[in-house]
């Protein structure tokens, strides 16, 4: 089971760090760019739902969050 921190107490500072050291490898930025592929990159066509476009802008302001801070120091 994976353990959790309780990022409360920590400086915006401590968790931009946090997000960097965790992306700054090989592997974190094929996640990065993984991400990036299924949520900036894609596209639904003028038949999709409400929800599904609403789905879609939630993922892309979470993998747009993740990149503002793990890119920052890159």
């Amino acid at each position: 089971m994976p353990e959790f921190y309780d990022t409360k107490d920590m400086s915006e500072e401590e968790i931009r760090n946090a997000y960097v050291r965790c992306f700054a490898s090989r592997e974190g930025k094929i996640v990065l760019s993984h991400l990036r592929k299924i949520t900036l990159e894609r596209y639904l066509g003028p038949d999709s739902s409400s929800d599904e476009l609403r789905h879609l802008e939630g993922q892309r302001h979470l993998v747009s969050c993740i990149l503002a801070f793990s890119c920052n120091k890159f």
